[in-house]
Parts: structure tokens; C-alpha cells; sequence
């Protein structure tokens, strides 16, 4: 994996603020967004035999009114059946299906504690086209410290960029990556180039988007 050389190459192109080391692969990049630091970096978990593994992740915060968390999980085969029987008895645990986007759900598992407000934020089109785009990724917005009306809105990878058995997903993280922009030729630093911008970039744009997206969509409505 190679995340610091696809991120870098990103943000030559993007702007922000980039934090990375030669010597590990979890670079950081800040980047702006309604005059919030929008942050998308490495999230690491686990250990042991099979681990740790790394998800991608983006971080941005915002001020709500009232308390507010929000679960929407990545498309699964098996989410369509668990909201059938989730249908049978809404509300549990703070699950519900009746969101009126069938579209964007079905395959979905949504949690929350504010039902109504959430039917309001999955009425963002905006909101919807981004989790169209991104079925491999999951929404989360959770209540921060202090009574100011902090939150944090996160969205990661459900699936380990890291992993051997997915081969990164749908990410391209490089294929010689550090070791190519040191001892490459000119025309291997060229082709890598060329092939993270074909490849990682729309991925990365689509990823920001969807976060952009529910921060529009939580900010839309008033509480």
C-alpha cells in the first residue's frame, strides 16, 4: 500500500495542507470547506495475525442545535432482508427503514434516535447522489464535547484498503509508490503519476464529496 505517495500526488493537485513522513504510510490531508478543516487521513485497527488494517477516512466538523447521531452503513447484500424484519418491529434499538428513499436504503442499515429529522437529511438529492456514488462507505455524525453544538461528521471505507483479499477495494494506492518516485526513471514517476490521477482521484473526489454532502444535508433544515 502506498497511501502517502497516491495522497501527496492529490494534494499537488488539490491544495491543503499535507502531513506525511517517507517512513510509514499514514499521511494526512487538510483541506477547507465552509471555513471547517475537512480531514482525510488513515484509520488503523486491530492486530495480530491478520491485522492491522486500514480504512480510509474523512473528518469534518459541525454545529448543529440540538444533539443529533446518525448512523447510514455501507450497501450489503444481507441489509435488504435485515430491514424486512426491522420493518415488522420499527424503532428497535433505534433502527429504522421507513426513510421514504428506498433507492438509497434498501441495501443499507440506518441508525438513529431522531427518525423525522432524519427523513429531512435523506431528502437532500445532493445527499442521496453522493451515497449512490459511494455504496462502499459508511456515514457516521456524532455529538462532540461541550454545549456549543459540536459534531463530527465521519466517513470510512467499510472495507480495509489494506487488506490482500480485497486488494484496496476500489482504491488505487499505488503500485511502487515511495520506492518508485526515488529510484524510478522519469518516465516511471510520469506513468505512476498519470495512473493515480485516473484512478485515485475520482475515488477521493467522490469519498470528500459524500462528506461534503452530509454536512449540506444536516445544515439544510433547522432542528
Amino acid at each position: 500500500m502506498s497511501w502517502n505517495h497516491s495522497l501527496y500526488i492529490y494534494h499537488k493537485k488539490q491544495g491543503g495542507q499535507f502531513l506525511a513522513d517517507r517512513d510509514s504510510d499514514d499521511g494526512m490531508l487538510i483541506l477547507a470547506f465552509k471555513d471547517h478543516p475537512l480531514v482525510v487521513d488513515i484509520a488503523t485497527e486491530g492486530g495480530g495475525r491478520f491485522g492491522p488494517f486500514s480504512y480510509v477516512r474523512a473528518r469534518l466538523p459541525v454545529a448543529l442545535a440540538r444533539p443529533y447521531e446518525l448512523t447510514i452503513g455501507a450497501e450489503k447484500a444481507l441489509s435488504g432482508g435485515v430491514n424486512t424484519v426491522l420493518k415488522a418491529v420499527p424503532g428497535v434499538a433505534g433502527y429504522s427503514v421507513d426513510f421514504g428513499c428506498p433507492e438509497v436504503t434498501k441495501k443499507r442499515l440506518i441508525r438513529t434516535e431522531n427518525v423525522p429529522f432524519t427523513k429531512l437529511v435523506l431528502g437532500s438529492l445532493e445527499l442521496r447522489n453522493a451515497l449512490l456514488a459511494c455504496p462502499e462507505d459508511k456515514v457516521e455524525v456524532r455529538s462532540g464535547p461541550g454545549d456549543e453544538g459540536l459534531h463530527l461528521i465521519t466517513v470510512t471505507t467499510a472495507a480495509a484498503v489494506n487488506s490482500l483479499s480485497n486488494n484496496s477495494g476500489d482504491w488505487y494506492l499505488g503500485s511502487g509508490g515511495e520506492y518508485t518516485e526515488i529510484y524510478g526513471s522519469e518516465e516511471d514517476k510520469a506513468k505512476e503519476s498519470r495512473r493515480v490521477e485516473e484512478e485515485f482521484f475520482p475515488r477521493m473526489d467522490r469519498f470528500l464529496a459524500l462528506t461534503r454532502a452530509v454536512y449540506s444535508a444536516v445544515t439544510q433544515w433547522p432542528m
